[in-house]
């Protein structure tokens, strides 16, 4: 499977989901909703959600109580260049609110280079003003059932110290804490 690639599970694209209807039969539905739409991009269009990394990361430097010069000294094409250095495949998703054409959220989710059986949610957000809105949730399900429909035996993700206030969230998708990793600050 490549970059970008449409991702199939159980003869459905990924995205589309049984439901019934209020008569009682099966239909699919894409996952959108009237306001929004999911669409799947790919490498040569990851730098559609450059000013939505940008945010997050200022994000991060805020939130950071010891690493602010990390994040300050971060910035899009650094983050993108790791991102495909590390990662066999790529899973970009993207939403648009249709009222006024503009992306408001992105995920992107990662199988490891050095080992295809490790998953990973390596960037998400949603704009503030979108948040509460169910977008997240439906961004992490498709990432999970990316990694899934790719056979990784282990999905990751890693919240920022001060970024806490998420672990919830996550949780609801059966990710929970399994390390809390210290780094020394070489003091000059």
């Amino acid at each position: 499977m490549g970059y970008g690639s449409p991702i199939k599970m159980r003869g459905r694209t990924l995205g589309e989901t049984p439901r019934r209807d209020p008569n009682g039969s099966n239909t699919k539905r894409h996952l959108t909703m009237d306001r929004y739409d999911i669409k799947q991009g790919n490498v040569d269009n990851l730098d559609l959600i450059k000013p939505l990394w940008e945010k997050l990361n200022q994000l991060h430097y805020d939130l950071s109580l010891h690493f602010k010069k990390r994040f300050q000294e971060m910035n899009w094409d650094k983050r993108k260049r790791k991102l495909l250095q590390k990662s066999k495949d790529i899973l970009f998703d993207y939403v648009i609110d249709k009222n006024d054409n503009k992306i408001i959220g992105y995920c992107i989710s990662t199988i490891d280079k050095e080992d295809d059986k490790v998953g990973e949610i390596d960037s998400i957000y949603i704009d503030e003003s979108y948040r509460k809105s169910g977008l997240g949730k439906q961004l992490v399900e498709r990432a999970i059932l990316w990694l899934k429909s790719n056979n990784t035996e282990t999905q990751k993700l890693l919240v920022g110290v001060g970024n806490e206030q998420v672990i919830d969230f996550y949780k609801q998708f059966d990710f929970f804490p399994l390390h809390i990793v210290l780094q020394r600050i070489e003091k000059k």
